[in-house]
């Protein structure tokens, strides 16, 4: 008896080590083999670490309007182009206005233009993203702050038309300030602010209001008794900005309440662009953007969750049915655009397993979690997320 007690023990000390010192190459090819497991009620067997913390209650089920996107890979549109937005320096009125990217009026007649408090900027190392789609449209991405007012914007520019397409239709191009007196109409391209999909989220003491906004395009593109200038992006494109000929972007807007669709507040983008450096890094800071691929044959309803405002209550970002190879895009919720520690991950009614987003782990396309994988992502410090280099000595579980 005691001999083949010995003989167990050397076993499953055989099969640990094994496990232990399990060769990156066996590790990625049993990853290909995860399989989505039920029991015999067919549960989803979790990963077994359940945050007994996580609390849910009447608002965990109201979505935050992170700005997440949900398409199968083969529709998914092709990027031309990432920016990252430098504030404007104001010029002409660089002594009476600061750099900023985003002005937000605290008046009804924007009578406050040379108000200070009005202006945002870049947060520390997190730049706003401004980036130009294959299809005609555009996004500008991240957050910008004023005090301890923090904006994070998810906004849809849609429609691009060259000078002579934007004439055609009655468009206008509003010259002014220092580098935009100097641009050139046929050197820009125009969008529109796609107001179905845009969504301005404020958070802080010094905000003029709190809570989320809808944002549409001023004035009126579809009012016949206004000029209808648009968006307009390229050399000069920041009007008030001393850098002639550098490329920026102008554009003027309402934000609106986003049940009724009223104006409430008068708003100005006005910044320069550069190419953003086809670079990664690690993680720093915190996650939040994240890409998550479903790698599994059957479709099933998942459901992702954060904790709201780093509290213990989950609050829910995404919410659909997926199949294979559909793609998941979710911002963080956070006030500074992050997921906080954890992105929990529900299959069916039942808890499946979690990704670590405050950076502690080095995640990064290529990092898995059972049948979902991390196909890109952004930190808040670090920007675009390196691909993820697993420890030698790892076990995956399924």
């Amino acid at each position: 008896m005691k001999q083949i007690s010995k003989l167990m023990v050397l076993a499953m000390l055989v099969i640990f080590a094994s496990c232990q010192n399990e060769s990156a190459e066996e590790q990625a090819n049993e990853e290909q083999k995860a399989v989505l497991n039920f029991d015999k009620k067919g549960n989803v067997v979790s990963d077994g670490e359940e945050d007994e913390e996580l609390m849910f209650n009447d608002e965990s089920e109201t979505i935050r309007n992170t700005g997440f996107t949900f398409a199968s890979k083969s529709n998914s549109v092709a990027i031309d182009e990432v920016y990252t937005v430098i504030d404007a320096d104001r010029d002409p009125f660089g002594s009476q206005q600061p750099a900023s990217n985003f002005w937000w009026s605290e008046t009804p007649d924007g009578d406050d233009y040379f108000n200070a408090h009005t202006y945002f900027g870049a947060a520390d190392g997190e730049n706003l993203v401004f980036t130009e789609y294959a299809d005609g449209t555009a996004s500008l991405t991240g957050t910008t702050m004023s005090g301890t007012c923090t904006v994070t914007l998810d906004v849809w520019f849609k429609d691009k038309k060259t000078w002579a397409e934007w004439q055609a239709i009655g468009g206008g191009h509003k010259k002014e300030g220092t580098a935009g007196n100097a641009s050139n109409s046929a050197d820009m391209s125009f969008y529109v602010i796609d107001e179905a999909n845009s969504t301005v989220i404020a958070a802080g003491g010094d905000c003029v209001q709190e809570g989320t906004f809808g944002l549409t395009q001023r004035p009126d593109p579809n009012d016949p008794n206004t000029p209808n200038y648009g968006s307009h992006v390229g050399p000069g494109g920041a009007n008030y900005d001393s850098n002639i000929g550098a490329n920026g972007l102008s554009t003027w807007g309402w934000l609106t309440d986003p049940t009724t669709g009223d104006h409430l507040w008068l708003i100005d983008f006005n910044f320069r662009i550069e190419v953003a450096p086809d670079e990664c890094s690690d993680c720093v800071g915190k996650v939040d953007n994240l890409t998550l691929k479903w790698n599994w044959h059957n479709d099933y309803r998942v459901r992702l969750y954060q904790r709201y405002e780093n509290t213990c209550y989950a609050t829910k970002i995404f919410d659909g049915v997926v199949g294979l190879d559909d793609e998941i895009d979710v911002s963080g919720s956070n006030s500074n655009g992050t997921f906080g520690r954890w992105i929990y991950v529900f299959v069916g009614n039942c808890y499946y397993t979690k990704f670590r987003t405050d950076c502690y782990l080095n995640i990064g396309p290529g990092y898995k979690r059972g049948v979902l994988e991390v196909v890109s992502g952004t930190s808040t410090h670090g920007g675009e997320l390196c691909e993820y280099e697993p420890p030698a000595h790892y076990c995956w579980w399924w």
